[in-house]
Formats: C-alpha cells, sequence, structure tokens
C-alpha cells in the first residue's frame, strides 16, 4: 500500500518546491521577534523626578535648580529621589526658603523626564515608581495572549488546515501591530497586544506543520532548523533596529508593516497536501502534488496517484 512519505519522494523530498516553501514559511518568523520581545527595546530605563511645578505658583522667577532644591528630597548618594517629592504647602516662597518643607508624599502630578530622548512606553505612560510594574504586566498579558492563540489555533489548523490560519494569522499580527503604534492609553496597549499575540501564537503553530508536511522525513530537521535561524536573525535585526529607531511609535510601526507585505501568500501559499489526503480532498492534493513535481522537474507515476484514492478509501 502506498503511504504519503512516497508520495513525497516521488515529487522530491527537498527539492526546489520545498525550498521555496521552506524560505516563504520563514518570513514571517524573520518579523515575530518585532512583536515577542520588542519591548524589552521600548521601555528604556531613564531618570525622573516628581512634577513639582505646584511651586511655581509662589515663586515664577525660581531657577530649575532652586525648584528642585526646594522641593525634591534626597536619597543617601545625595541624588534627587525619583519616586517622592515634598508636600505642596499654602506658604509664600519666603517661608518655604526660610523654613523647608519636611513632609514627603508619593508624585501626585506625575514625572518629569530631564533627559532630551525620543518618546518611549515608559516615558509616555509613566512606567516608573508605583507603575513600574505594568511593563512586566504587560509581558504576562503578552503570554496569555500566545497560550489563547495556541488553544484556538492549534485545533483549528486540524479543522480548517493550516493555510487559513497561517493567513488570518498573519493578516492579525500585521494589522494589531500596526493599530498598536497609534493607542494613546497604555490599558488599551495591553489588551491590543494580547489580541496580537494570539495571531503570532497562530504564525509559530502553523509555519513548522506546513513545511515539514511537505518535506521527506530525513529532511525535517532541515527545515525547522532553517525557521529557527530566521526566527534568530529576526531578533539581531530588532537591536539594530531599536538602536537606530528611538522613538518606540515608529519601532512598532517599522515592525509591524513590512509583514503587510506577506498578503501575497494568499496567492502563491499551498495548503498541506497530507493535511488534504486525511480530510478526503484527494483532488485538491493530487493537485499541489502534481505542481511541486512539475517545479521539481519530477513526475509522480499516475499508478501512485491512483492508489491515493483507494488508500483514503481503505
Amino acid at each position: 500500500m502506498v503511504e504519503f512519505g512516497d508520495l513525497i519522494s516521488a515529487a522530491g523530498e527537498f527539492c526546489l518546491y520545498q525550498k521555496l516553501l521552506v524560505l516563504l514559511l520563514s518570513l514571517p518568523l524573520l518579523l515575530n521577534p518585532f512583536q515577542m520581545v520588542g519591548q524589552v527595546f521600548m521601555v528604556v530605563d531613564v531618570p525622573h523626578y516628581c512634577n513639582t511645578d505646584w511651586i511655581r505658583a509662589v515663586g515664577p522667577n525660581l531657577t530649575e535648580e532652586e525648584q528642585l532644591n526646594l522641593t525634591l528630597p534626597r536619597d543617601a548618594d545625595g541624588e534627587y529621589e525619583q519616586c517622592s517629592m515634598y508636600s505642596p504647602v499654602d506658604w509664600d516662597l519666603d517661608s518655604i526658603m526660610a523654613y523647608g518643607l519636611n513632609a514627603t508624599e508619593k508624585c501626585s502630578n506625575g514625572w518629569v523626564y530631564p533627559t532630551a530622548q525620543q518618546p518611549s512606553l515608559l516615558t509616555e505612560f509613566d512606567l516608573v515608581c508605583d507603575r513600574k510594574d505594568l511593563s512586566d504586566i504587560s509581558q504576562s498579558v503578552y503570554m496569555v495572549g500566545l497560550l489563547v492563540g495556541a488553544m484556538i489555533f492549534g485545533p483549528l489548523s486540524d479543522r480548517i488546515g493550516r493555510r487559513p490560519v497561517l493567513l488570518i494569522s498573519i493578516l492579525g499580527q500585521s494589522l494589531f501591530g500596526l493599530v498598536i503604534a497609534f493607542l494613546p492609553n497604555f490599558i488599551v496597549y495591553m489588551v491590543f497586544r494580547c489580541i496580537m499575540a494570539t495571531a503570532v501564537s497562530g504564525i509559530l503553530i502553523t509555519t513548522l506543520p506546513l513545511a515539514t508536511e511537505w518535506v521527506g522525513v530525513s529532511y525535517r530537521p532541515k527545515a525547522v532548523l532553517i525557521t529557527h535561524c530566521f526566527l534568530a536573525a529576526g531578533q539581531l535585526v530588532l537591536a539594530g533596529l531599536s538602536y537606530g529607531i528611538r522613538n518606540w511609535r515608529l519601532l512598532q510601526i517599522a515592525g509591524s508593516a513590512p509583514m503587510f507585505a506577506l498578503f501575497f501568500y494568499y496567492w502563491v501559499l499551498p495548503e498541506s497536501a497530507r493535511w488534504l489526503v486525511t480530510k478526503g480532498k484527494i483532488e485538491e492534493a493530487k493537485k499541489y502534488l502534481k505542481k511541486a513535481a512539475s517545479i521539481n522537474k519530477r513526475t509522480i507515476p499516475p499508478e501512485l496517484l491512483d492508489q491515493v484514492q483507494q488508500w483514503h478509501a481503505l
């Protein structure tokens, strides 16, 4: 009885068709690191201190250094405290300068970031002091999205096929990844990032099965290795790009917009012939197998193809 591996051997186990397919399936993995670990480069730790503009109401002519000396306590190293300030009072400026301020409280009017730099997630959404844990929470929420995506797209790829799930996931990652760059609120940012993570999970889940189901068994480790190399290369590209693009919104766009270029997959990406056979779609599977053999300059014996119908019937 013919096995599916015999059909792959006849069509070519790892010839031009399979190499092109593995290359196509590796391209989304080149962009995935931008969504998986890109936030690390968007939350840059910078000096900060409490906004104490309240004192400007009684001392509009104070220099910045005088304002800070009057309104911010210092730590053991003599640096300004980053998460506390002296409590505002109703005194006049002369009384404040004469007696000084003693009572402290947490920052109540936001923070100031004295270092001139491009906007980051930390400075734009104030991920400091009591809010610094939001960055880690955001990463945890992203991991929840990966889990949900695995639970949804794993069974779905077995139900409706690898190809449609991969196309849907590419659309989701590109669309939600781009929208994230324009969000004005960090909570909404986390929600959209969680949704996008489900699409990232869908890509990770479907690329490897689709690649390995089209190559011979002995070549599967090579196909997996190639896809993982693209994933590692994407991390290198991310590191270099984040060095040149310091604005987090522009970096998010740069990591998401190229995914739209993969929409041509709709016309060129094949379905897994193995999956088609298991679902009884024999004629469609034969069409893909003949195309693979043609590109590989091979010919599948007609009697071998005829046995596919018998094999499924059994």
